[in-house]
């Protein structure tokens, strides 16, 4: 993983001072299909990102830790720690503008690698002023990634099935009655051969019901949360979709009730 910064610096809003880091992530030998960006704030859920494009800039509140986290089924899962707390008289002040570059390598074979720690830290310096690397932790993040490449742990395999031995007996043989009883035959029984099903005749050139599609929003303004209920009616069904804004900055997205990413509500809401 490369963390670049560029020495270009951008303004801060009056009322909410943030901090920007674009995030640039690869897949070594692969694409970006089902990659997934995931952002918590002092350990609480914050943004959930669909990586279509590669790159994606996150506004950090200031005066919080947050962890990065790029995973892709089968390949080795990184994070980046963010600490935006700063000294009290730089809140509306400006600072260096990241980029995060992530690479997510390929998983070996048979074998699994799991970093027991994130692979770069950012914080503030009170030497430098600003925003910069944390170069201590980055050494001991390179020597803890070097071992866990180093020691892969063994993808544990389904056990084998052992089946019993089937042992085949043979029943025995009926024991015939003292007085046996002389043998009817009986007569099959008449059954009516079943109605024919009558043929289905299809008319052509059946008319397709129109798809008829109607949206309705409504937006609830409370105390330190924004609440936009959106529903979709399709042909008479209706589909709830809800986005909660939180004073703290957090975003969150809902389709009946099952949380979502932001890029698919407002494809399906548009």
């Amino acid at each position: 993983m490369v963390l670049v910064l560029f020495q270009s610096f951008i303004g801060k809003a009056q009322n909410n001072p943030v901090f920007s880091v674009k995030i640039k992530l690869s897949v070594v030998g692969g694409d970006l299909k089902n990659a997934v960006i995931t952002i918590t704030k002092n350990g609480a859920p914050y943004r959930v990102i669909d990586p279509n494009g590669g790159k994606y800039t996150a506004d950090l509140d200031l005066g919080a830790e947050f962890l990065v986290t790029c995973t892709k089924m089968g390949y080795i899962s990184k994070s980046v720690v963010v600490d935006t707390h700063i000294p009290k008289d730089r809140e509306q002040e400006e600072f260096a503008k990241f980029t995060a570059e992530v690479e997510l390598e390929k998983q070996p074979e048979e074998q699994e690698v799991k970093y027991s720690q994130p692979v770069g830290r950012i914080k503030y310096g009170m030497n430098e002023g600003d925003f910069g690397f944390d170069r201590d932790y980055t050494a001991t993040a390179t020597e803890m990634q070097k071992k866990a490449k180093a020691n892969p742990i063994p993808k544990p395999k389904p056990p084998t099935p052992n089946p019993k031995p089937i042992t085949e007996t043979k029943p025995a043989p009926p024991t015939p009655p003292s007085n046996p009883i002389p043998l009817q035959v009986k007569q099959p029984e008449y059954k009516p051969e079943p109605p024919k099903p009558k043929p289905v005749i299809i008319e052509p050139n059946t008319p397709q019901k129109p798809i008829v599609r109607n949206i309705t929003e409504k937006i609830i303004q409370e105390d330190r949360r924004k609440l936009t209920v959106v529903t979709v009616n399709i042909n008479g069904v209706d589909n709830i979709y809800k986005k909660e804004e939180y004073s703290w900055g957090g975003t969150f997205f809902y389709k009946e009730g099952v949380y979502i990413t932001e890029r698919t509500f407002a494809k399906e809401t548009e």
